[in-house]
């Protein structure tokens, strides 16, 4: 974070964003970090992955990476679809106009191309910049940020301005946040600060929201307490609970609030912009989606985002027939093989991913998918040969390959041992390790990570990769690895900690009968 701040060159930028054009045609704009797929016309598509581009490379910049040199290292897939009402539908819950979801599996954006607020400063860059941020800030595998820090540097970065001549403007003010920062009675800073130890009703969600913002860029670009962030959040990763770690950084905490209170009301507050000379720029293809892969990708976004046995089942039935009219298509049945297998159509599954792999032998998913079955199936004949195991992780191998920088390989054949009863040996330890630095915003591998290290004896390593799951505040495994956390801090046995790791019994599913 020092780093960060010392990068910045204060001054107040704007820019008037345009808006995109829906055209009924799916095109793909691909680029190291990124790949989008939306159906909209070629010049909006074009405005729209520049304008990330740019954001990718100022984010960058401030937030620099090690892992940021490795291309191939979790490439995020930005679904845009047509409006809020879709976002809503797929992410399977009300007053969502976005969501990113970080995964060994490929992480995605969903966005829209339209919103309906009538706030015009919540269009669909802002949108799209918030979920990016996450991305960005989150892809530390040695440090994390408390949530509220976490929403607050995606609303920061949310107001980002692209202009014409490629200077980026960051820490813009947030008016599509202008109800909730100006509420009477907000968020004590204290109630902010601890946040993810509570349940926010949706109101106090989205003073979470504002309020961090509000702290996020008095802390960043107020001039009146410099290095305050950093000094906080190295406090936090060394463990220090956050509420002591902003009383000693911070001070007098309701001191803390009266200064919000009245930054909030300036007239105009400072920005920042990085000029062109100082951001690489980094080449975006577009091109248009084929016939078969345009008739797929509604069904390629529903299995992305995730689906349970019921939406599978009924997923599948629609895709097949779409999917069979394109059978020669790699693309197109690498996404029927995924969507077979969450169905359970094993069978089917392999069918499909072996006329991917004739069509494409280095298809990586196809691969993954033969594995998947392999493993399925030994798993429910309860096979105790050593070969069918080894048969299985063969294809996680193959896939390795391909790409050693894919995390999803890395997991499954460290997943395998588990699923044959075995013990990892040290290779698929490494490599699940391995996987979590290439995707450290995975929750559930820093979890089953720092669960796995603690069976090795390493309590700093687990701890390091429990910290970021324990600060997410939404139950499971999140409320687990919170526990887990203060047992190690309070010196617990291995054994004491690792029993908190087990799921209540209220969320362990009946055995089938």
């Amino acid at each position: 974070m020092t780093r960060v701040l010392r990068r910045w060159a204060v001054m107040i930028a704007a820019i008037a964003l345009p808006a995109a054009s829906a055209q009924a045609e799916w095109l793909e704009a691909s680029h190291k970090r990124f790949v989008i797929y939306a159906d909209m016309s070629p010049k909006a598509l074009t405005a729209f992955a520049s304008d990330l581009e740019r954001f990718d490379s100022a984010m960058r910049f401030l937030f620099p990476n090690p892992q940021d040199e490795i291309d191939s290292a979790n490439r995020v897939t930005i679904f845009v679809v047509s409006n809020e009402d879709v976002v809503e539908t797929l992410a399977r819950s009300e007053n969502v106009a976005g969501f990113y979801r970080p995964s060994a599996s490929g992480s995605i954006i969903v966005t829209p191309r339209n919103t309906s607020s009538e706030v015009k400063e919540f269009n669909n860059r802002l949108v799209l910049f918030h979920e990016y941020a996450h991305h960005v800030t989150l892809s530390n595998s040695t440090n994390y940020y408390p949530s509220w820090v976490t929403e607050g540097l995606a609303e920061f970065f949310s107001t980002t301005a692209i202009k014409a001549d490629g200077t980026v403007a960051i820490g813009l003010p947030n008016n599509a946040r202008t109800y909730s920062l100006q509420v009477s009675n907000p968020i004590a800073a204290e109630t902010l600060l601890t946040s993810d130890t509570q349940v926010f009703d949706e109101e106090q969600v989205a003073q979470k929201y504002a309020r961090g913002w509000l702290l996020t860029h008095y802390l960043m670009l107020g001039k009146t307490r410099p290095g305050q962030l950093g000094d906080y959040i190295k406090l936090v990763n060394s463990g220090t609970p956050s509420l002591d770690a902003a009383r000693k950084v911070f001070g007098d905490l309701d001191k803390l609030d009266r200064e919000l209170n009245a930054y909030r009301s300036r007239s105009y507050l400072m920005g920042a912009a990085i000029p062109p000379g100082k951001l690489p720029i980094g080449e975006v293809t577009i091109r248009p989606l084929d016939a078969g892969q345009a008739a797929m990708m509604p069904f390629r976004i529903q299995s992305a985002v995730g689906v349970d046995a019921k939406t599978a089942a009924l997923l599948a039935a629609k895709a097949r027939p779409v999917a069979n009219a394109y059978p020669t298509n790699s693309w197109v049945q690498r996404a029927l093989a995924e969507i077979e297998y969450d169905a359970s159509n094993d069978d089917a599954a392999l069918a499909a991913a072996d006329r991917a792999l004739a069509a494409d032998p280095k298809n990586m998913m196809a691969l993954i998918y033969k594995g998947r079955v392999a493993l399925r199936r030994a798993a429910v004949a309860k096979s105790t040969d050593p070969a069918v195991w080894r048969e299985a992780r063969r294809w996680f191998l193959k896939a390795n390959a391909i790409d050693p920088n894919f995390a999803l390989p890395f997991v499954l054949y460290h997943e395998s041992y588990a699923r044959a009863g075995e013990r990892p040996n040290a290779s698929a330890i490494d490599g699940l390790v391995r996987a979590m630095d290439l995707v450290p915003q995975d929750t559930g591998l820093r979890f089953n990570v720092g669960v796995q290290l603690l069976m090795q004896g390493d309590r700093i390593g687990a701890r390091q990769a429990l910290a970021p799951v324990a600060s997410n505040p939404h139950g499971g495994r999140e409320n687990r690895a919170s526990a887990m956390l203060k047992l190690l801090d309070s010196g617990a046995t291995v054994e004491a900690v690792l029993a908190a790791a087990k799921p209540p019994k209220a969320d362990t599913p009946p055995a089938k009968q």
